[in-house]
C-alpha cells in the first residue's frame, strides 16, 4: 500500500489572516520504501504527515487530494476516516509521552486500537499488546508503568508498538528520534528498516539529517510549505542540488562531514495571506512576511517568484518573478530557475610555466556557488599559480576560464574593472601586499578608488567602516590613520580581508590567509571567513598548506602535486578516505613527527610516470612508466593507477 499526495494547498485561518503552510504539494510514500521529508521548522513537515491521517485543525483549508492505495482521503467522514487510521494508515507522533494518556498504563493504551478496532477482548488485546511491547524491547515489568515512569527512548518504542499493532500498510513517523540517545536511535532505525522490508511505506519526518541520509530510499526538501528538491537519500549531503538543501546539510552536524558547522543567511519565514477588502466583488488578498519574533513585516511578499531567493547564494532578479516549478527527470526533482546550485568558475586545461618550469599541468575546477572549495599541497604543487588564474590575476599559458557564463579572458579585454568588482583577492603575504604609504582607511577604499567609486566622500568612509566591522576592527579615527607598521599581522590581514570585501565580490580568493597567524588569531580570522561567506554568499577558492585547517572549512577538496590535481571531491570524504596515497601522506604527516621521514621529499619520476612514485609505498612498475589517467566515482576524482582502498570504502572507479 502506497500513500499519494497531489498538488496538496494547506493554510491557517485566522482573524482575517491565513498562514500558508503547504503549497502545490506532490508527496509519494511507496511501499517497500522509506520516505524521508526535511526541512527547517515552519516548513510545514507535520501539516503534511496531520494532513495524510485528516488530523488537521477546523480552521485549516484544504485543496488538493490524497490517497491511499485506491482510497481518496480527502472528503472522507470522520467514522470512515477511523475505519483507516490505525489498522490501514498509523503515524507516530511528534513530542513522546505527550501522545499518551498519562493516566492509564502503556500496556493498557497501546491494547486500545486492538479493542475500538477490532472487538477483540481485553485480555487478548492485552497479551498482544504484551508481546509488542517486548518486540520494542521493553521488559514485562516496564509494561505497567504509567508514561511518567518512562525514559524518551521507551517511551517512543511504546509509541512505535502501538503504531505497529494493527499492522497498518504506511506508518508516519514524525521525529521519532528526536532527544534520543544514540543507542535509542539505532534501536528506532532497525525497527523502520523492519517494516520496510515488510513491504511496508515508511514516511519519516525528521530534522536528522543523517538519519534521512541513510535510511531514505527518497527523500524530498521542504521550505516554506513548497518542495524544493527531491533526491535520494544518499545524495543529501554528498551531490544537493538546490542551495537551500546544501545550506540545510552545512548546518547539520553529521558524523559524515567535517567542516565546521555552517548555516543559512537571514531567517524563514511565515507566509501570511492578508485580506484587503474586496475588488470587483471577491476578496483581495496579499501574501505578507512573518517571523515567529513578529506580527508580519511591512510590505507585501512578491506575489510569485522563488521563495529562498533572499537567502540564496546565487539569486539573481528574475529569481524574484514568474513561477518557479519543481522540474527534473528519473527520480531527482529541483525547484530552481536555474536548474540548481550553478558553477560559477570553470577552469579547463589551465596550465602556467615560468620560463622552462612547468608550475601548473592542465588542470581543471569547478566551483559552485556558495561552496568553499580549498587547494592543499606542499610548497611548489601549484596552489597559488591556480589560485592566482582562477582570480584572474594571472595569465595561464594555455586553458579556458569560464566565470559566471563568461569567458575570462574576453572579459579582462573588455572590461576589466566589472571583472575586478565581482572577485575578492587576498594574498598570501599580507604585510608584503599594502602599500606602507597608505594608512587603514586608505587601504580598504583603495579600490573604490580604483573603480573610481571614491567621488562621495561620505559613503566611501561608511563602506570604509561598514567592512572593517565586519572584519572585528575598531573603526575610530585613531584607528583608521594608523600604517601597517604600526599593526601586528592579524590585524593587517583582516585588514586585507576588508579591502578584498569592499566592493562586495561574489568570489573569493584567499591564498594562505592565516599562514603568518598564530592559532588564536588565525581561529578568529577563520570564523569570521566562515561567517562572511554565509551572511554574504561568498564562493571561496581557499588555499592552504594545512591539510587539518582545509579539513574544518572546505565542502570541498582538491590536492595538488607537481603542478597537477591528484585527488579532489567532498572535503570529508577525502580526509575519511582518501584515494590517493599522496592524500593519505599528507594526512598522516598532519602530526608533524609523521612527516618527517621522506627520503625522496621533492624528487620526481619525470614526465612518462606520476610524480609521486619514489615516494609511493604502493608504487609498480607502470607508475614509473605511464601517466595514471584521471578516475571517477561520483562526485570524486583520482590520479592514480592504483587508488587506495579500506574496508569501508569500496569505490568503482572508472577511467576518463
Amino acid at each position: 500500500m502506497s500513500l499519494l499526495v497531489k498538488k496538496l494547498s494547506v493554510s491557517y485561518e485566522d482573524n482575517g489572516h491565513a498562514l500558508q503552510a503547504l503549497e502545490c504539494v506532490d508527496f509519494v510514500a511507496q511501499k517497500g520504501r522509506i520516505t524521508a521529508l526535511v526541512g527547517e521548522s515552519g516548513s510545514g513537515k507535520t501539516t503534511l504527515g496531520k494532513a495524510c491521517m485528516g488530523l488537521l485543525p477546523k480552521n485549516a483549508t484544504v485543496e488538493g487530494g490524497i490517497t491511499l492505495g485506491d482510497k481518496p482521503l480527502l472528503g472522507m467522514t470522520e467514522e470512515d476516516l477511523n475505519k483507516v487510521r490505525w489498522s490501514e494508515l498509523a503515524m507516530v507522533f511528534q513530542n513522546g509521552a505527550a501522545n499518551f494518556n498519562p493516566v492509564y498504563t502503556i500496556l493498557d493504551q497501546v491494547a486500545e486500537p486492538l479493542i475500538q478496532h477490532r472487538d477483540m477482548p481485553k485480555p487478548q488485546a492485552l497479551e498482544l499488546a504484551g508481546q509488542a511491547l517486548l518486540e520494542m524491547g521493553l521488559k514485562p515489568e516496564e509494561h505497567t508503568r504509567y508514561p511518567h515512569q518512562l525514559s524518551g527512548g521507551q517511551v517512543q518504542r511504546a509509541l512505535l508498538a502501538m503504531a505497529q499493532i494493527l499492522d497498518p500498510g504506511v506508518l508516519i513517523l514524525d521525529e521519532p528520534t528526536a532527544s534520543l540517545d544514540a543507542m535509542s536511535k539505532g534501536f528506532v532505525s532497525r525497527a523502520m528498516v523492519q517494516n520496510k522490508e515488510k513491504g511496508k511505506a515508511i514516511f519519516l519526518i525528521t530534522h536528522d539529517l543523517e538519519l534521512a541520509s541513510q535510511l531514505a530510499d527518497d527523500l524530498y526538501v521542504l521550505y516554506l510549505g513548497q518542495v524544493m528538491e527531491k533526491m535520494a537519500g544518499s545524495e543529501l549531503f554528498s551531490e544537493p542540488r538546490h542551495p537551500y538543501s546544501l545550506a540545510l546539510a552545512r548546518s547539520f552536524p553529521s558524523m559524515e562531514t567535517a567542516r565546521d558547522l555552517g548555516g543559512i543567511r537571514g531567517d524563514a519565514f511565515y507566509r501570511l495571506l492578508h485580506q484587503h477588502g474586496h475588488r470587483n466583488g471577491t476578496p483581495h488578498r496579499h501574501a505578507h512576511i512573518a517571523s515567529s519574533e513578529a506580527g508580519h513585516e511591512p510590505g507585501h511578499a512578491p506575489p510569485s517568484g522563488c521563495l529562498f531567493h533572499d537567502r540564496c547564494t546565487q539569486a539573481r532578479e528574475d529569481c524574484r518573478k514568474g513561477l518557479v516549478p519543481l522540474t527534473g527527470s528519473n527520480g531527482r526533482k529541483v525547484r530552481c530557475l536555474r536548474g540548481g546550485i550553478v558553477d560559477l568558475l570553470d577552469l579547463k586545461g589551465i596550465a602556467h610555466s615560468y620560463d622552462d618550469q612547468k608550475a601548473l599541468q592542465p588542470t581543471d575546477l569547478t566551483l559552485k556557488a556558495g561552496e568553499i572549495f580549498c587547494l592543499v599541497g606542499e610548497t611548489g604543487s601549484g596552489k597559488t599559480t591556480l589560485a592566482m588564474a582562477a582570480a584572474g590575476a594571472l595569465q595561464p599559458k594555455e586553458g579556458k576560464r569560464i566565470f559566471q557564463d563568461r569567458d575570462m579572458d574576453e572579459w579582462l579585454k573588455t572590461d576589466r574593472r566589472a571583472l575586478a568588482r565581482k572577485v575578492g583577492l587576498v594574498y598570501q603575504n599580507p604585510a608584503e601586499s599594502v602599500s606602507h604609504r597608505l594608512n587603514v582607511a586608505e587601504i580598504v577604499a583603495e579600490p573604490l578608488r580604483i573603480q573610481h567609486l571614491d567621488q562621495d566622500s561620505v559613503k566611501v568612509q561608511e563602506l570604509v567602516k561598514k567592512n572593517l566591522s565586519e572584519v572585528h576592527l575598531s573603526t575610530d579615527q585613531s584607528f583608521l590613520k594608523r600604517y601597517p607598521h604600526e599593526l601586528n599581522m592579524g590585524a593587517i590581514q583582516r585588514v586585507c580581508l576588508a579591502r578584498a570585501l569592499v566592493l562586495n565580490p561574489s568570489f573569493l580568493v584567499a591564498d594562505e590567509p592565516t599562514s603568518s597567524l598564530d592559532p588564536s588569531v588565525q581561529a578568529k580570522v577563520m570564523k569570521l571567513l566562515l561567517d562572511l561567506q554565509i551572511n554574504r554568499g561568498i564562493t571561496m577558492l581557499f588555499v592552504t598548506h594545512d591539510i587539518g585547517l582545509a579539513r574544518k572549512v572546505g565542502d570541498r577538496m582538491g590536492v595538488m602535486l607537481n603542478g597537477r590535481m591528484v585527488e579532489s571531491g567532498p572535503a570529508w570524504q577525502v580526509i575519511a578516505h582518501p584515494a590517493h596515497p599522496y592524500t593519505r601522506m599528507l594526512i598522516q604527516s598532519a602530526s608533524a613527527w609523521q612527516g618527517m621521514a621522506d627520503p625522496h621529499l621533492g624528487e620526481e619520476t619525470g614526465d612518462a610516470g606520476c610524480a609521486f612514485a619514489l615516494r609511493c609505498p604502493h608504487s609498480t612498475d607502470v607508475c614509473f612508466n605511464q601517466d595514471p589517467g584521471l578516475r571517477q566515482s561520483g562526485p570524486r576524482r583520482v590520479l592514480c593507477h592504483i587508488p587506495l582502498t579500506d574496508e569501508n570504502n569500496e569505490i568503482n572507479w572508472e577511467v576518463i
